[in-house]
C-alpha cells in the first residue's frame, strides 16, 4: 500500500536532532557490517571492542553504536535487513547510498516537518540564506501544538536548531560555515527509483497520491520536478506516461529488494 503522509498533529517530535549527528560514515560501515555478519552482537563487538569506526575512546564507540543502532536497526534478538541495509551492502556508488541515508534519517518527525514545511516554503520563496534563529522561531511555534517541546530548555532549542542545518549540509542540500544557504545538488536515479518503491504499492491505482506525496519534497522537489524525474527513471525502474491529464504508472519489479539488486 501507498506509504500515507502522517497528520502534524498526530505527531510527538522529539529533540533527537539536538543531541546527535548524522554520522554519515559511521551508519554506512556499521550496517554493511551488520548485513555481513547477520547479527546485532557481533557487530556491536566489532564496533565497541574492535573500533573499527576508529573512535578514541570505549565510551565514544559505544555511544555512536547505540545512536546508530537505534536509528536503523529494527532489532537486537534477530536479524533484519531493512531496505535501507540492502543499499548500503551493495556495490552501488556512495552518492546513491549517502541520499537513500538521507531519505530515511528524514523520517525522523522533526527533521521531516522541517524540512518539508519550513525549509521548502523558504526553498520555493526564493530565500538565499537558512538561519538557525528562523529554525528556533519554526520549533517554538510548533510548541504551541505540541506540549512535548514546551519542556525543552532554551539551549536544546538552539542545539536542535544549530544540528539540523548542519545535518543537511552534510547531506548536501545546504551548504556554508556560520550562514547556511541552498546548495546546487543531483539525487541518483536509484535514490529516486528507491524512494518511488518506498512509497508506492501494487494496489495504487493512481500516480496522484505518488507525485504529491510530502517525502518529496525532502527532496526541495515540487511536483512538476517529481514527474520529470520519474520520467527520467522509466521503463528502467518504473513505466511512467503522461499524456495530457492522463497519467499511469506501473512498477517493473515486484519489491523494493529487487529494484536495489537492479542498481549494481
Amino acid at each position: 500500500m501507498m506509504k500515507q503522509p502522517v497528520d502534524p498533529d498526530d505527531v510527538e517530535y522529539d529533540s533527537w536532532i539536538a543531541h546527535n549527528t548524522t554520522y554519515i560514515e559511521e551508519t554506512k560501515r556499521v550496517l554493511e557490517k551488520y548485513v555481513e555478519h547477520e547479527s546485532f552482537d557481533a557487530v556491536k563487538e566489532r564496533v565497541i571492542e574492535e573500533n573499527i569506526l576508529n573512535k578514541d575512546t570505549h565510551k565514544y564507540r559505544r555511544d555512536v553504536f547505540r545512536e546508530i543502532a537505534r536509528r536503523y536497526i529494527p532489532r537486537e534478538d534477530e536479524y533484519v535487513e531493512t531496505p535501507l541495509m540492502h543499499v548500503l551492502a551493495s556495490d552501488v556508488d556512495d552518492s546513491v547510498k549517502e541520499w537513500v541515508l538521507y531519505y530515511e534519517f528524514s523520517q525522523n518527525s522533526l527533521i521531516h516537518r522541517l524540512t518539508i514545511d519550513f525549509l521548502y516554503e523558504k526553498y520555493t520563496s526564493g530565500a538565499l540564506l537558512i538561519q538557525a534563529p528562523e529554525i528556533r522561531a519554526y520549533i517554538t511555534k510548533l510548541g504551541e501544538d505540541h506540549p512535548e517541546i514546551q519542556d525543552w530548555s532554551q539551549s536544546t532549542l538552539e542545539e536542535a536548531s544549530t544540528k539540523y542545518l548542519s545535518s543537511l549540509k552534510n547531506f548536501g542540500l545546504l551548504k556554508g560555515r556560520q550562514e547556511k544557504e541552498f546548495a546546487v545538488f543531483y539525487v541518483p536515479d536509484e535514490a529516486i527509483a528507491y524512494v518511488c518503491y518506498r512509497l508506492y504499492g501494487d494496489d495504487a491505482e493512481t500516480v496522484d497520491e505518488l507525485v504529491s506525496h510530502p517525502d518529496w519534497r525532502l527532496f526541495l522537489f515540487d511536483e512538476d520536478e517529481v514527474r520529470r524525474r520519474l520520467q527520467g527513471i522509466s521503463p528502467r525502474y518504473v513505466r511512467y506516461e503522461k499524456r495530457g491529464s492522463t497519467e499511469r504508472i506501473e512498477p517493473v519489479f515486484d519489491d523494493i529488494n529487487e529494484v536495489i539488486d537492479d542498481f549494481e
